[in-house]
């Protein structure tokens, strides 16, 4: 009975061997720490791209099924014409922004006949953002009845588009967003800044693209809680090609070839440049040719982003993956 009563008191374990225990536990959970948050940054990664592709491909599956783009889009605007949550170009910066990247984009009035490109591209109208919810996704459109507002693509609708500052952080430096070079790696088609604008539209769950070619529109994962989705806009964005108004007045617009450059546009070729439409010809500069553009030219889908504090399309995307995967 002895033998039993001293071994039936030795079987746990001892105060020392517990904080052995511990000591190593803890160890191996700082080891873990940072592949951890490695984790979270690689998923935030391979998850927004596999998204973009998937929206890159929805867009191309509605266009060609139903000879058009998607109607009632988020328009990223307020209903008093500002930028979602805050506007940059009035100098509110990031103050109370419910678009993850203000900085990025601006708050812009469309001229009708840029309106109409959208309007004939299948984009009749946009939903109005609701400034004062506290959940900036999944309450992010105004309802009214039941029913979400919109806004006609009509007359001069004020739209979200791509602005010069590519910094999307407290201050204003940093290079050009609203760049051929900026643009390329985040727009599927090639970048011509000169001759188009770019509108940016977000692609909600009112969108007439749910249940045809996706059944929900996708969140990203946000990579910190202070860009959840009730805090920040977390759905992605879809950017289209506008021409500039002063293209669609002249219905076209002149480019110039030489050793330099392959194909340059530019504004003192524009207005040097005089339309054969009007029955006259080029005869002010060597090498130059008029380009028409039609009266009936359509806004042109140029890529889906993610409305990050820095905007990214799927080539971005791609690349700080596996820029992120070679750090480890």
């Amino acid at each position: 009975m002895k033998h039993y009563n001293k071994m039936a008191r030795q079987a746990g374990m001892t105060l020392i061997e517990l904080t052995v225990v511990l000591l190593v536990l803890i160890g191996l959970a700082g080891l873990m720490m940072p592949y951890v948050s490695g984790f979270i940054s690689k998923t935030h990664d391979s998850t927004g791209a596999s998204n973009i592709a998937e929206i890159n491909g929805a867009m191309e599956r509605y266009s060609a099924q139903f000879q058009g783009y998607p109607d009632k889009l988020d328009s990223l605007i307020n209903t008093d014409g500002t930028l979602y949550g805050a506007d940059f170009v009035s100098g509110n910066g990031l103050g109370g922004s419910l678009l993850m990247g203000p900085k990025c984009l601006k708050s812009q009035a469309l001229t009708s006949e840029q309106a109409m490109t959208l309007s004939m591209s299948g984009i009749n109208t946009v939903l109005e953002m609701n400034a004062t919810t506290a959940d900036a996704t999944f309450d992010a459109v105004v309802f009214a009845n039941g029913v979400p507002t919109t806004v006609a693509m009509m007359g001069t609708p004020k739209v979200a588009m791509l602005q010069g500052t590519m910094n999307c952080g407290a201050t204003a430096t940093g290079g050009l967003m609203y760049s051929d070079e900026a643009l390329r790696p985040i727009l599927v088609r090639t970048p011509n800044t000169t001759v188009n604008d770019y509108v940016v539209f977000g692609v909600g769950q009112n969108s007439s693209m749910m249940g045809k070619v996706m059944m929900s529109a996708p969140v990203h994962f946000a990579q910190s809680g202070a860009m959840s989705a009730k805090s920040k806009y977390n759905r992605f964005g879809v950017v289209f090609e506008v021409p500039k108004s002063t293209i669609i007045t002249n219905k076209g617009y002149c480019t110039v070839s030489d050793a330099t450059n392959s194909e340059v546009v530019t504004a003192a070729a524009e207005a040097a440049c005089v339309s054969p439409l009007n029955g006259t010809t080029v005869t002010t500069a060597t090498g130059w040719s008029w380009t028409p553009i039609t009266a009936s030219m359509q806004a042109r889908f140029a890529g889906s982003v993610m409305l990050m504090p820095m905007i990214e399309g799927l080539q971005s995307a791609i690349q700080r993956h596996y820029d992120a995967a070679a750090e480890g």
